[in-house]
Parts: C-alpha cells; sequence; structure tokens
C-alpha cells in the first residue's frame, strides 16, 4: 500500500513559529509569503511560502472515517 501523499494544492493553512519570541502562529494559505505581524512581540516577519517546497508531503497521520483508516 502506498503511503498518503499531500500536495502544496491541498494545504490550506500553516503553523509556524516567530523566529524573535516562539509565538506559535497559526495563518491561512491567503498568508503564504505575505508579512505580518507577531501578535505577541509585534515583530514583522514573512510567512513561509510553499512555492520552493517539494512538490509532495508526506502526511504524519492517515486520514479516518469515524474512528476507522480509510
Amino acid at each position: 500500500m502506498k503511503p498518503w501523499r499531500i500536495s502544496r494544492k491541498d494545504v490550506i493553512g500553516l503553523k509556524f513559529v516567530c523566529p524573535d519570541c516562539g509565538q506559535k502562529i497559526d495563518v491561512g494559505r491567503e498568508l503564504f509569503g505575505e508579512l505580518v505581524e507577531c501578535p505577541t512581540c509585534g515583530k514583522m516577519m514573512q510567512v513561509p511560502d510553499l512555492k520552493g517546497a517539494p512538490g509532495d508531503f508526506p502526511v504524519k497521520r492517515p486520514p479516518t472515517m469515524l474512528g476507522k483508516p480509510l
């Protein structure tokens, strides 16, 4: 059985960490590559962009339906 794979177009949000204060930040796809302000320390940073990322990402956990693997 092949492992589940997710392509860049399937990613709808991204979690990353502020490089200055370590605050965890969750952004939507519309902010990829944009400048944002950290809600904790106020520093400006660029949201990572997936354009330079590999085509597919391994899934950490396979999808399930009502608690049963698909």
